[in-house]
């Protein structure tokens, strides 16, 4: 979802084929030393290679379904009102949108919440007569590793505004919560 101008309204295609792209991908050493490199790689390019170079509707713009784009934020059968009501459950829960995903199946909303912790998930919860699953964990590895380098950050920062905020953002990737 990132080959977007300015701040994700028009789509660019990159400037050289699909197969030199995936080369590019496999040529780092890492793809040949790092078994985790070699499987996100490896799962995670086939899912976004055709929309990284689809230059047809709906693909050419990040927006809405139901106004002709595209998002990785929610499934694409989810309509302004359903966003609302996942917002309107995610503030009931103590949990900021800006870290989740929101998926509807099969009549229930499965919202996804970048977290380390993948312990705090919740299923079939009620809400203003809708089913919701809060499932915390994505991202977990990633968001590790990024709470190792936050945790060395700590050692460097120049004042007591930024201690707090790195802190902050260490205990909001623990938790996935906004207390």
């Amino acid at each position: 979802m990132s080959t977007y101008h300015s701040f994700g309204h028009m789509k660019f295609i990159p400037e050289l084929s699909v197969e030199s792209f995936e080369k590019v991908l496999t040529s780092n050493h890492l793809y040949a030393d790092d078994a985790l490199y070699k499987e996100v790689i490896d799962t995670m390019w086939p899912q976004v290679k055709m929309e990284i170079y689809q230059i047809d509707k709906p693909y050419t713009q990040l927006n809405y379904p139901d106004e002709g784009g595209v998002t990785g934020y929610f499934s694409l059968n989810m309509t302004k009102d359903d966003l609302k009501l996942v917002k309107e459950f995610l503030d009931s829960e103590k949990v900021d949108v800006l870290n989740t995903r929101a998926f509807k199946e099969n009549g229930k909303f499965i919202v996804t919440v970048g977290s380390i912790k993948t312990d705090l998930t919740k299923k079939d919860i009620e809400f203003k007569g809708q089913k919701f699953d809060l499932v915390y964990g994505e991202f977990s590895a990633y968001l590790k590793e990024c709470n190792n380098y936050l945790k060395e950050a700590l050692k460097y920062v120049a004042n007591d505004a930024q201690k707090l905020m790195v802190e902050k953002y260490i205990e909001h990737y623990e938790s996935g919560s906004i207390e």
